[in-house]
């Protein structure tokens, strides 16, 4: 299986763009997917100059409702017309979301053009699911670690302005020879607890790799220390860092753990 970033937050390779967002193309044996659209179709230049075809998708896979993952829909439907491969979500991704401080409230959900009619609607998926032989979709993990959503999140819900849970959270874990390969967009729930969930679903199956963002930018030294340390417990082979895992993240994570590294944009892995 490889992994391909074709977006991320860190763009040093030359020509290809770079921006806020997050979109991995994966190629298996039994299946190429997209998993998150980035903010914008600037993931579809970095495609054409990698070499990679997503006209040959068999499916589209959505982490969860913000803009920075989804806002790429529109362009890569139109992009591979007539190619249409299935979208699936978590349950609720389109619910309106919010980033409210205390000057401002913000749309950080999915853009209007990325939504149905524009995109065909999503499979939305609320119980883990085998998408083929040996790749899942795993749905909202259980926060057992007490974290707690971050304040500023909110979604509007049938008008009601409430706390963001983020229960379209959608994880992708790949099931392979060596252990089990994690992949998430932003851990909102916890890195921590999403693989948690993943061990809970393949009872004795170790951890192969951690990928994805872990959403740890802003978050306080000791749960930067709490998330280092639970990680190293997990023992993953590998760990490759993007996104919104930030520096302060991935210095903490690197302190503690061995064979870790960031996906940047272009990077191709093996695993």
């Amino acid at each position: 299986m490889t992994i391909t970033a074709l977006m991320d937050d860190y763009c040093p390779k030359g020509g290809l763009e770079g921006e806020h967002g997050l979109s991995y193309y994966i190629d298996t044996p039994d299946a190429r997917l997209l998993f998150d659209t980035g903010q914008t179709g600037a993931f579809l230049h970095n495609a054409g100059t990698l070499g990679i075809d997503l006209a040959r998708l068999d499916a589209i896979i959505l982490s969860h409702g913000h803009y920075d993952h989804c806002g790429g829909l529109a362009a890569l439907y139109e992009s591979i017309t007539p190619a249409r491969p299935d979208l699936f979500a978590g349950r609720g991704y389109a619910t309106p979301k919010f980033a409210r401080t205390e000057s401002s409230f913000s749309d950080i959900g999915i853009p209007a053009a990325s939504r149905p009619p524009h995109v065909p609607a999503a499979f939305e998926v609320d119980a883990i699911v085998e998408f083929r032989q040996g790749i899942f979709l795993l749905p909202r993990a259980e926060r057992m670690d007490g974290s707690t959503a971050v304040p500023r999140f909110r979604v509007l819900d049938g008008g009601t302005e409430r706390l963001d849970e983020f229960e379209d959270e959608l994880s992708l874990v790949i099931d392979g020879s060596d252990g089990l390969t994690i992949i998430t967009g932003c851990a909102h729930r916890g890195i921590l607890n999403i693989a948690a969930a993943a061990k809970r679903a393949f009872p004795g199956k170790p951890v192969a790799a951690l990928v994805g963002g872990f959403h740890l930018s802003d978050a306080p030294e000791e749960v930067l220390a709490r998330v280092a340390a639970g990680i190293a417990a997990l023992e993953p082979r590998r760990i490759y860092c993007g996104h919104c895992t930030g520096t302060r993240g991935f210095a903490a994570i690197s302190a503690g753990n061995r064979e870790v590294s960031w996906l940047s944009c272009g990077q191709r892995v093996e695993i």
